[in-house]
């Protein structure tokens, strides 16, 4: 069963800790319980106000586990309370199948402001815990929904992408699970001896619910990800 945790509103200003390293790090305590596959970073309405931008992240894991949604949900509840700042105001939300309810509600998150009156239609019936405020359950709902779409965001951690050299063979990258796409006129299929700078960026995007890196060519049997600057911002 694939399980999605969103996660928003854990940093402030000052703090050290941002919601995509919180997310991440929880993901790696979960061993014990899921197999953690990833996480995506989604950028929401840029009008609303944040520590430094609007950007929301969604675990990715699969269990087997009966129990595992509320099991997923009161740990991860833990762990953000344990590990958000004390001005933070956070917001998890766990779903399965259920996940596709919040697709639609995700769309709307990414280009306005979210109304009061809208979130509680939109999350009636869903696993999800707040603290203070609760202005993070905006940002998690829209997180998973995003994510179940499989169209938007990246992938701030993937198959340990964030453990590669600079300089990595296509196979490499694809026996992780990378689906290596060329933006080359001629979209060219990388050869497995090839070899791609990645400038120490690793930062999938997520397409068709795959984790996709789109190269372009510099040089005979050498490519370059084409998105270097632009997930930058997504640390």
């Amino acid at each position: 069963m694939r399980i999605f945790i969103g996660m928003d509103d854990t940093d402030g200003a000052g703090w050290a800790t941002s919601t995509a390293r919180l997310a991440r790090e929880f993901g790696d305590t979960l061993a014990d319980e899921a197999r953690f596959i990833g996480s995506v970073g989604h950028m929401l309405f840029s009008g609303v106000a944040a520590t430094t931008n609007n950007k929301a992240s969604c675990l990715v894991v699969e269990t087997e586990r009966a129990d595992a949604l509320d099991a997923l949900l009161q740990r991860a509840a833990a762990y953000v309370e344990a590990h958000a700042a004390p001005s933070s105001a956070p917001g998890v939300v766990v779903a399965g199948e259920e996940a596709e309810r919040l697709v639609d509600f995700g769309r709307e998150a990414s280009r306005r402001e979210i109304r009061g009156e809208e979130i509680e239609g939109a999350l009636a019936g869903l696993r999800m815990a707040g603290f203070g405020a609760r202005r993070g359950l905006v940002g998690a709902a829209a997180a998973v929904g995003l994510t179940a779409r499989g169209w938007s965001g990246r992938w701030l951690e993937f198959g340990g992408l964030r453990g590669f050299e600079r300089a990595v063979q296509v196979r490499a990258l694809e026996a992780q699970g990378l689906f290596l796409v060329s933006l080359e006129t001629d979209a060219e299929a990388p050869a497995p001896e090839d070899w791609v700078d990645t400038h120490g960026w690793l930062r999938p995007q997520l397409a068709a619910g795959r984790a996709v890196l789109p190269l372009r060519r510099i040089g005979d049997g050498m490519w370059t990800t084409a998105t270097v600057e632009a997930v930058k911002k997504f640390r």
